[in-house]
């Protein structure tokens, strides 16, 4: 049977090379509050469907919801023009606001000394910009996978031969 070690060590190459980007698009955008969206990068699976569809799947537990809206922004409830989505997000702030508790915790991180239900309301009417601090590493990384994967299927195919 043929073994597809090269294969997934090619994809585990993708995945930490995605990871390695995506930290530095975090921290070069200043989007390195408290470092757990930086941390939960560590943990990752990769899927592989039929079709040759990948997805790297981030198992951040922490706030699972929190590493997408930082990727692809929310809309704010009012229509502020204040931040230009690149593309287009499936995300809009309608009738709930963010936690108050994590814009304590935002504010004491960078020394903001405004009401953290100040910050609440203005990031509710604004929303998030985009920082696609995921997407544009993956598209990249992904743009090189084909040749990669090709070379590793080859040297899979190769050393079953060589076994038989």
């Amino acid at each position: 049977m043929l073994d597809s070690k090269f294969v997934q060590i090619a994809f585990e190459r993708f995945a930490k090379a995605v990871v390695k980007k995506a930290r530095a698009r975090l921290t070069r955008g200043g989007h390195k509050v408290t470092g757990t969206l930086y941390k939960s990068l560590d943990d990752y699976i990769i899927n592989v469907g039929r079709g040759g569809s990948i997805e790297l799947r981030m198992l951040t537990e922490t706030a699972p919801d929190y590493a997408i809206y930082q990727d692809k922004g929310v809309k704010g409830a009012a229509n502020f023009k204040s931040h230009k989505m690149a593309e287009f997000t499936p995300f809009k702030f309608r009738d709930k606001m963010p936690p108050l508790s994590a814009m304590r915790q935002f504010a004491k991180a960078k020394g903001i000394n405004a009401s953290p239900y100040a910050l609440q309301k203005s990031i509710y009417q604004k929303g998030i910009p985009q920082t696609l601090f995921f997407t544009k590493p993956f598209r990249q990384e992904f743009s090189n996978l084909p040749e990669s994967v090709l070379k590793a299927f080859g040297d899979d195919v190769e050393r079953f031969l060589e076994a038989t």
